[in-house]
């Protein structure tokens, strides 16, 4: 989870077409419990402050581990460009592994932990916040008795090194995730509502990102789903007004 959003909501048209197998509704991503093989690619926009703008490719590939599949490795690569500096071409943003961990599974929820290591491997200045950094993740999700998940999560980054004139990163952003049961399972909906507080720079913002995506069935040996996620911000310390990304990601193969 990476800094998100709260101010808008989003009025989306869901499909009712019936037909939808049980497979689908397993492979649909937005458990996060169950960890599968997954590859990711979205593209995103956010409206900066200041009348700027950042565009991100990011790439993300991630195994389960294990013979239970309660662990998993995820990698990703970003591709950026910030235009802050007049420079609006793409470099190689910070890259990271994450790892995840289920446990305490049972029918009415279970816990997943992450660590992430973010590099210092941006390749301009105005890609990356210049240090290493540090993101745990801890989430609690419940299977409510409707179909629909909660799961909020307690998201912390800090930063451990890196370049001394730059400064630190500690962060915080409480979310509270939420999927709705849809009666066609090959649509998928989630809700994204988040508290985001920069203690270094003494700034705190709300937000909210509305995920749509549909299954578009089989594709590379996995089920193939595209995805967008338009998301709004407020608060006197919020990095911009609102954001944009699109993605397909194929599941299981």
């Amino acid at each position: 989870m990476k800094p998100s959003t709260l101010a808008a909501a989003a009025t989306l048209l869901l499909g009712t077409t019936s037909g939808a197998n049980a497979e689908d509704a397993a492979n649909n991503g937005t458990d996060p419990t169950k960890l599968t093989t997954q590859a990711h690619a979205t593209w995103e926009r956010l409206d900066l402050n200041g009348g700027f703008r950042s565009d991100t490719l990011k790439l993300n590939y991630t195994v389960p581990l294990g013979e239970k599949r309660d662990w998993s490795v995820r990698y990703r690569v970003p591709l950026a460009s910030v235009d802050v500096l007049g420079d609006d071409s793409y470099g190689l943003g910070d890259a990271s592994v994450q790892v995840a961990h289920v446990f305490g599974l049972s029918r009415q929820g279970g816990w997943v932990a992450q660590g992430e290591m973010i590099f210092d491997t941006a390749s301009r200045d105005e890609l990356g916040p210049g240090k290493n950094v540090l993101k745990g993740t801890l989430i609690k999700a419940w299977f409510l008795k409707n179909g629909a998940i909660f799961a909020p999560a307690l998201v912390h980054s800090e930063s451990l090194w890196g370049d001394d004139r730059r400064r630190d990163v500690r962060s915080t952003t409480v979310d509270f995730y939420y999927v709705p049961k849809l009666k066609d399972s090959r649509n998928l909906l989630t809700f994204d509502p988040s508290i985001n507080q920069d203690w270094e720079n003494d700034r705190t913002f709300l937000g909210l990102a509305v995920t749509y995506g549909r299954v578009v069935g089989p594709a590379f040996g996995g089920t193939g789903i595209v995805t967008i996620k338009p998301q709004v911000f407020a608060g006197d310390g919020r990095p911009g007004d609102w954001g944009l990304e699109v993605g397909y990601k194929v599941l299981g193969f």
